[in-house]
């Protein structure tokens, strides 16, 4: 490819995507795609492969130039990406990296779908027709199909070689029968096409995420000026929490409401895209759902009716979880604690302030005890408690209550003992460390320094203040990334062991960071790169094999004897390149028959 243009450069069709035209601009070249694509790639160490192909329509940028494509076709940069997500992706500013967002994580497929019917008419793949929720034809009026008629197979993006042509047994995809799509689904199919088109229009405004949220929250509410909490609940009862955490920019790592999500939304409640994109709110309405938690959580005090600071207003601070729902069910909002005494609180679903901790709860059911305390078990099954809460609240109240108010007894603390307790948990030590110092004589002494009112004011502000964890687990994803792509360049065999030698680390470490499925995701890569080269080398070696006899009649036997393998082997791991195969020696013994004829 030396030329500074093609030849024939076709125009990007409506509502094709960007690997069909890439395709199509291939093809009509005379030119395979991966050819192309590896001229205008922008990676410099890697070769863009069969499995890239899910890139391009979701990050066109991050593969291939742009800029340099639309120097060689013609067509501007912005004709260009109105072939992909890109317009829908950078309207809700999702990532500068968009190509890892998980904002339509799920929805993009990478098995073949089609309208045999659109097909039929002009032969490009439609962008939509990738996105899962989308099942039909809105044109036709029929549902999409997912595989070939003639085989019954799925058919991947990187094994299509002609669009209207299965690869894996050459039948022509246009001849397939489209069942009618049900009368039920028919709106919802025609909506989400309407909402989609709508969102692929090019020069949209930009919504950011917190926007995106309270423009669903304001049309739940009827458009009134101020943010009722009883009208959003009766529309969404489950999720409200979720979406109150992104209109109020609370969450801890910036990011925006699933595609999904929003597209169920708003066809639930009879809201057209449209309507929600042209929708301006009024400050009136923003400051009522940013303000009322702020209010809210300025109101509260502490329950502990003990505590210094029970029932003031303002004293309890936020802590660094904003949302964690429990197996049960319950959603908890903002977790928040007492620096006098330790207790811990959240906000539940009715917006409720609840305690966390236990402590509360013992309190009372100590106090309640009216028989002299006896041994832990005796006392567990009187209060209701297990043995080892029991233990847990008796050494919180020795520091906090006078024995009189609940027949314990005062402990004395080790002054220095407690200074290296604190010390310790400052510099991250873990409590379970701690706790396997030889210096407890008994693991009830260690429940009373742990509970102690200034190491849980303490364990209080780290909690406040604790770096991400997400950081740290990147670093460590890193290492093996980077292990994984030195051996994928290499082309040395991934497997954990070698991926566990170069970064140090067992296979049970690597296991616990969760890199198990990247690493068996790469060895796929490296599997699918290793067979592409093969299919390639294979290709070239046909090609001059046929160009060396080009006066004699070729047989399959000897094609195959020349490779090195049995027509049957290849067919298992690449039946379009049996047919190829056949197709060239019947083209090439046909030429040589001509030219004897003549």
């Amino acid at each position: 490819m030396k030329n500074t243009v093609f030849t024939i450069r076709p125009k990007p069709l409506s509502e094709e995507s960007f690997w069909s035209y890439l395709h199509r601009l291939a093809d009509q070249n005379g030119i395979q795609l991966l050819t192309v694509l590896n001229y205008i790639k922008t990676w410099e160490r890697k070769y863009i492969q069969r499995a890239d192909f899910g890139l391009l329509d979701m990050s066109p940028g991050s593969v291939v130039d742009i800029e340099r494509l639309s120097t060689l076709t013609g067509y501007s940069v912005q004709e260009l990406l109105r072939t992909t997500f890109h317009p829908l992706l950078t309207r809700f500013g999702v990532s500068e990296d968009v190509q890892r967002s998980r904002f339509m994580s799920g929805l993009i497929l990478d098995t073949y779908r089609f309208c045999p019917l659109c097909l039929k008419k002009t032969q490009y793949y439609r962008l939509l027709w990738k996105i899962g929720c989308l099942i039909s034809c809105v044109e036709h009026n029929v549902y999409l199909v997912d595989t070939c008629l003639n085989c019954n197979k799925q058919i991947s993006f990187r094994d299509v070689e002609l669009l209207s042509v299965c690869p894996h047994c050459g039948f022509s995809l246009i001849k397939s029968q489209a069942r009618a799509i049900d009368d039920g689904e028919r709106e919802k199919q025609q909506w989400i096409n309407e909402a989609l088109c709508t969102l692929l229009e090019p020069d949209g405004l930009l919504v950011e995420p917190p926007e995106v949220a309270i423009r669903i929250l304001y049309l739940l509410c009827r458009r009134r000026p101020h943010f009722e909490r009883q009208m959003a609940e009766e529309a969404l009862p489950s999720v409200l929490p979720t979406l109150l955490q992104h209109a109020r920019d609370s969450l801890s790592k910036k990011r925006t409401l699933h595609l999904s999500f929003l597209l169920n939304i708003l066809f639930d409640n009879r809201l057209s895209m449209k309507e929600f994109l042209q929708t301006t709110v009024p400050n009136t309405f923003v400051d009522s759902v940013r303000q009322s938690m702020v209010r809210r959580v300025e109101q509260l005090s502490c329950l502990a009716p003990w505590c210094d600071r029970h029932q003031k207003q303002g004293t309890l601070v936020k802590t660094g979880t904003t949302l964690k729902r429990r197996k049960s069910g319950e959603t908890l909002l903002y977790y928040l604690a007492c620096t006098e005494c330790g207790c811990e609180y959240a906000i539940d679903n009715d917006g409720e302030l609840k305690e966390r901790s236990y402590f509360i709860e013992g309190y009372q059911a100590l106090k309640d005890t009216k028989a002299p305390l006896s041994g832990i078990k005796e006392l567990a099954r009187r209060i209701g408690f297990t043995e080892d809460k029991t233990r847990r609240c008796l050494a919180f109240f020795s520091t906090r209550l006078h024995p009189d108010e609940w027949r314990g007894t005062r402990v004395e603390f080790d002054a220095s003992l407690l200074e290296r307790v604190l010390n310790d948990i400052r510099k991250g030590k873990k409590l379970k460390v701690i706790q396997q110092w030889d210096c407890w004589e008994s693991y009830q002494q260690f429940l009373v320094y742990r509970f102690h009112s200034e190491v849980m004011r303490v364990l209080t502000e780290l909690k406040r203040h604790r770096p991400s964890k997400r950081s740290d687990s990147a670093v460590k994803r890193e290492k093996v990334r980077e292990a994984v792509e030195g051996l994928l360049e290499s082309d040395k065999d991934i497997k954990i062991a070698a991926v566990c030698d170069i970064v140090g680390v067992c296979p049970e470490t690597i296991r616990h960071w969760g890199c198990n499925d990247f690493i068996a995701k790469a060895k796929q890569l490296q599997w699918e790169q290793r067979t592409q080269s093969r299919k390639d080398g294979i290709y070239e070696k046909v090609e001059t094999y046929l160009s060396s006899n080009p006066t004699t009649v070729v047989t399959s036997h000897a094609v195959y004897n020349m490779l090195g393998t049995q027509r049957t082997v290849l067919w298992r791991i690449a039946p379009e390149l049996t047919a190829y195969i056949h197709e060239r020696i019947v083209q090439h013994n046909r030429e040589i028959n001509s030219i004897v004829d003549s």
